[in-house]
């Protein structure tokens, strides 16, 4: 799999390189459709350049590369993958429905094959070590921060906050981030403002960042230790978050199953909201 052997070469690419192959990761289903000089030009660097990348992976020129991707990218794509609005709207209920399903199941599947094991293994071993977390989300996004917060709160005994709202609201929770503590951001188009400023004080005062988003054209996307992709492709809305939902699914449970002496307390935390409801229904009873 040519995508695969790109990612895979990456962390070893020289930074000319390795601009190529984010974008080529970034934009995997109009690259292989994309003349070479029109790539050049969107990337601002030389046919030469782009041949000798494809070289690197192991092809005698760009155009074999270009090739095998295009057929990679045909076998995954279905031939109407992307339909307007208005064309979508005029389908037959049952085949709409089916359209937007098989939407959601790519944007999934696209994730998840994306991820990195080894990513997620060295962010749960310094949230283990980490004094404190932060987890910041503007806009929509702030409500999938809270659902990773509160993921956090029944996993874990750590101090945790959400960054989010107004400048005014957050500085007072961000002034307490300090250099041993994580913050995972999480930010999608349009990218909000705040998370430059929050970025920028995570890296100066020399915390560790994690970025959820979709692309290497986030603004932050060089501020961070580590980021995780989510594909947010979307027929009707701006994004999709299938794809992020199930990556703080999995990487909570990861968390949970390293962390062996919390699965206890985990338990406790449930037993107490069991009591809670039953009490609360006795009462109502």
């Amino acid at each position: 799999m040519v995508l695969e052997k790109i990612k895979e070469a990456l962390p070893n690419m020289s930074p000319n390189f390795r601009k190529i192959a984010s974008y080529i990761l970034d934009h995997e289903t109009s690259v292989p459709f994309t003349s070479i000089h029109t790539l050049g030009k969107s990337i601002q660097t030389s046919t030469a350049t782009l041949v000798r990348f494809a070289q690197s992976l192991g092809y005698s020129g760009y155009q074999s590369f270009r090739r095998d991707l295009q057929n990679e990218i045909r076998q995954r794509l279905q031939p109407d993958d992307k339909v307007g609005i208005s064309k979508l709207g005029s389908l037959p209920e049952d085949k709409r429905l089916r359209k937007l399903i098989q939407n959601e199941h790519n944007n999934l599947r696209r994730t998840l094959n994306s991820l990195k094991l080894e990513d997620l293994e060295r962010m749960i071993q310094q949230v283990k070590k980490a004094r404190r977390i932060f987890v910041a989300g503007f806009g929509i996004t702030q409500h999938f921060a809270r659902i990773l917060h509160a993921a956090f709160l029944a996993t874990t005994e750590m101090d945790t906050y959400v960054v989010s709202g107004s400048v005014s609201e957050y500085s007072q929770i961000l002034k307490r981030f300090g250099s041993e503590d994580v913050l995972f951001l999480l930010t999608f188009p349009p990218y909000s403002a705040e998370v430059n400023h929050v970025a920028r004080v995570v890296k100066e005062r020399t915390g560790t960042l994690y970025l959820f988003t979709d692309s290497a054209n986030c603004p932050v996307y060089s501020y961070a230790d580590i980021v995780v992709k989510c594909v947010t492709h979307s027929l009707v809305m701006t994004n999709s978050f299938v794809g992020l939902v199930s990556l703080i699914h999995v990487f909570m449970h990861m968390l949970l199953l390293s962390w062996e002496d919390k699965g206890k307390n985990v338990r406790i935390g449930f037993e107490l909201e069991r009591m809670g409801y039953s009490i609360l229904k006795d009462k109502e009873g």
